[in-house]
């Protein structure tokens, strides 16, 4: 550990001698500041550990009628990423696997703990979280890439057997239109056949182009016009479904071109909307009334601010400081990853662009892609 910014403690004790304790060691360590919070019950320190704003946890092995043991347990199982170290008055082997074995970041003897031995802990333990972060963010993006690999699979495969007989109905119900002409009503079916056929074959390239962009690994000119228009036929459906009221001020006529991969610029937008629709469907729900999604550009100068604007239900305060975090969902078990805004995120830094989020709770929400301009 190295001078700086104090390391946020949480000391989970319902002995207030042990806290006492615990402060005076800290004042011990140099060259490292620390701010400690204390919880001197089971039930408070679940509360307060769910904020996860802390960078290590202390927790005493004895918290009442119940356990450290079972609280470490209760909190790993709800998500807990906070790295937490287990305390106890005496040593036993049996305990210690226990912690070890239900996710405790280290374990601890009271009555044998030493300034030197409480720093290298807390060391130990923050390295050991951010190791298994990184390692966790890799897993994450090896499950999109997977992910992609088979839609582009299953895209490529119904492009195949799809676009053969709709090309087959297309030349048919043109020779009809040809041959018809004189028939209003049967002219009109007709262009209303190839213009629903060309409809599924504009979906089936944008679906290719969605699985395919991320393959390729370049970076270049994408008129995000067209993305953008890719995407809302997409994801038309649901704007459907939901009654949404869209409104897409991209211009076709007037492109707007960013630096970018066509694939993960797809992947990108399809995640803020389908986020967009959820929030909406989450507000519907509770309050009723129409919705509606916006999108627009904004000159930045070097770059493009891209809004998508929602009236949904908008994000809380403490969901906002988690937003990008792998695997962070506020959806139900089984709707959804935590993996979209995260992989969203990677995805535009490395092109060196950015997300900017603006949003309160019950209020709907705005994101906004920065992103360079291509010549």
């Amino acid at each position: 550990m190295t001078a700086g910014a104090p390391i946020h403690l949480l000391l989970v004790d319902d002995d207030e001698d042990d806290h006492l304790m615990f402060r005076d060691l800290l004042s011990q360590i140099r060259d490292q500041k620390f701010k400690v919070s204390w919880a001197p019950s089971y039930e408070e320190g679940r509360a307060v550990l769910a904020q996860q704003e802390f960078d290590v946890c202390f927790m005493d092995f004895r918290l009442g009628v119940r356990t450290g043991l079972d609280l470490l347990r209760e909190v790993v199982a709800e998500g807990c990423k906070v790295p937490i170290i287990l305390l106890t008055g005496y040593g036993e082997q049996e305990v210690d696997l226990q912690a070890m074995q239900s996710g405790a970041a280290d374990y601890l003897v009271k009555d044998q703990v030493s300034p030197l031995l409480l720093e290298r802990s807390i060391r130990y333990a923050i390295h050991r979280a951010r190791s298994l972060q990184a390692i966790l963010e890799r897993e994450a993006q090896i499950l999109v890439q997977d992910r992609l690999a088979s839609v582009g699979l299953l895209a490529s495969s119904l492009a195949h057997e799809i676009g053969t007989p709709l090309g087959v109905i297309r030349g048919r119900a043109e020779y009809l239109e040809l041959k018809l002409r004189s028939d209003p009503d049967i002219k009109k079916n007709a262009d209303v056949i190839i213009s629903q056929i060309d409809r599924v074959s504009k979906l089936i390239r944008s679906l290719l182009n969605l699985a395919r962009g991320d393959g390729t690994k370049r970076v270049g000119r994408v008129n995000l016009s067209e993305v953008v228009e890719e995407v809302l036929e997409l994801m038309g459906h649901e704007f459907r479904k939901f009654e949404i009221d869209l409104r897409n001020d991209l211009a076709p006529q007037d492109p707007v071109y960013v630096k970018a991969e066509p694939g993960p610029l797809h992947q990108v937008l399809l995640n803020l909307l389908v986020n967009s629709v959820h929030a909406i469907d989450s507000e519907r729900k509770r309050s009723g009334g129409r919705h509606f999604i916006r999108i627009s550009a904004e000159n930045l100068g070097d770059s493009w601010g891209i809004s998508i604007m929602d009236s949904g239900c908008g994000i809380s305060e403490a969901n906002m400081k988690n937003l990008f975090k792998p695997f962070f969902t506020t959806k139900d078990i089984g709707s959804g990853t935590g993996l979209g805004l995260a992989t969203s995120y990677r995805i535009i830094e490395s092109w060196g662009g950015a997300i900017e989020v603006k949003s309160k709770e019950g209020q709907g929400a705005e994101f906004r892609l920065v992103l360079p301009k291509s010549k």
